[in-house]
Order: C-alpha cells, then structure tokens, then sequence
C-alpha cells in the first residue's frame, strides 16, 4: 500500500556571525553620515536611542567587510535584524526600527550618489517573520504494508532529508526533522498522473499565510 506523510522541518539560527558590535570601530564617513541623518530629524527624547541604533548598524556593515556607503545592502539590514533578534530584541521593537533603518539605508546611497532603492522593493515587516526560526513541511510518498510501518518508514526519511538539507546550509543555522505531522493512505489503487494525493481544508487566513510564504520563496528562489 502507498501512504503520503506530512513531514516537519525547523531551522534555526546557532549564533550570529558577529558577536560585539561593540568592540568594532567606526569609520569617520560613517559617523558623519550618521549625524547628518539626524541633524534634520532632532528631537532629544529619542535622538540618543536611534543614534546609538544607526551607528551599531555601522558597525555591523564593517564587520561585514563594508568599507564604502554604498556598499551597504539590503541583506546587512536583514543581517543586523537578525544579530539584535538572537540577543533578545522583541520583533516589536524591530517593527518600531524598521522605518528609520530603511530610510538610513537609502540616505546611505544617496551620500554616496548610487541609484535606485536599496530595498528593491522587499517589504521589511513581512521579511521581520523570517528572522525567527524557519519551518518546511513537505510531502512525500511511503510504500509499506501499514500505517504503523509507514510512519516508521516516514520517520527514517525525515532523518535523512534533514541531514541532506544540512548539506547546504548556511554555517551558521541548523536543519532538523522535527517529526511526521500525519499519514494518510493514497486512496487511489493505481498511482497515475492527477492521481489525489492527499487534501485539506484551510481557513482564509491559513491560506493567506501560505501564500506569504510561497512568495517569499520565489523572491529568496530568484536572488540564488
């Protein structure tokens, strides 16, 4: 008999490749593109807090071998968002940075006279979900002769798929099978093209979500 199981994967970030932002200085052109910045936008109750948030992004870009205005990208926003969400910064906080980091990463470019937008378009608070751990769940086929032995077989699989998948992780994150979420005999006798493999129902905002994903995907899918 072929039964399908839905497998569930997680993967999830060990540590950031850049520990003490602290520790790490800043280049003159930096600082002065930080103040110039803020020199329109003073307001002392909160000039300090974003500051001190501009400049660590600076030095989160050095760290990162950045050495021109111009060379700050979108992926070492996203980079910096995760560094200051493995140390404890709510994702609330990190919705109430993006506006100001976005707008720095723009200004960036504009000191150093480079065109276009630096967030091509990419939508910080969507890609703020990604920053969490990750999790896939696939589907795959498993012939046995119960469902006892095909969630058992289905288990052996999962294993093996994470260690395959940890292949090609990035180094600094981690694959792991977290277990088979169902199994479910193929109804069909014969497996042939359009042959059901498995169903549900979902509610709208279930298949919103999905949808998200799927999109985010293909972006991360096209920029490989």
């Amino acid at each position: 008999m072929w039964f399908t199981a839905a497998l569930l994967f997680r993967n999830y970030c060990l540590e950031p490749e850049v520990l003490d932002l602290e520790a790490i200085d800043v280049p003159q052109v930096f600082q002065q593109a930080v103040q110039k910045f803020l020199q329109p936008l003073r307001r002392p109750h909160w000039l300090w807090e974003s500051e001190r948030l501009l400049i660590n992004f600076c030095r989160y870009a050095v760290a990162k071998r950045v050495k021109e205005l111009g060379d700050c990208r979108y992926e070492h926003l996203l980079g910096f968002w995760e560094h200051r969400r493995f140390h404890g910064v709510s994702q609330q906080r990190l919705k109430h940075e993006a506006d100001i980091l976005a707008a720095f990463l723009k200004f960036l470019w504009q000191l150093a006279g480079k065109e276009g937008d630096p967030l091509d378009g990419e939508n910080l608070i969507e890609d703020l979900e990604w920053l969490d751990d990750w999790f896939e769940e696939i589907l795959v086929l498993v012939e046995a002769e119960s469902e006892k032995e095909a969630w058992q077989k289905a288990e052996a699989i999962g294993e093996r798929i994470a260690v395959e998948y940890q292949r090609d992780a990035n180094p600094n994150t981690r694959w792991e099978f977290v277990g088979v979420l169902s199994v479910q005999e193929v109804l069909d006798e014969t497996l042939k093209e359009g042959a059901e493999l498995f169903a549900r129902f979902l509610t709208a905002k279930e298949a919103r979500k999905l949808l998200r994903t799927y999109r985010r995907a293909i972006r991360l899918k096209r920029l490989k």
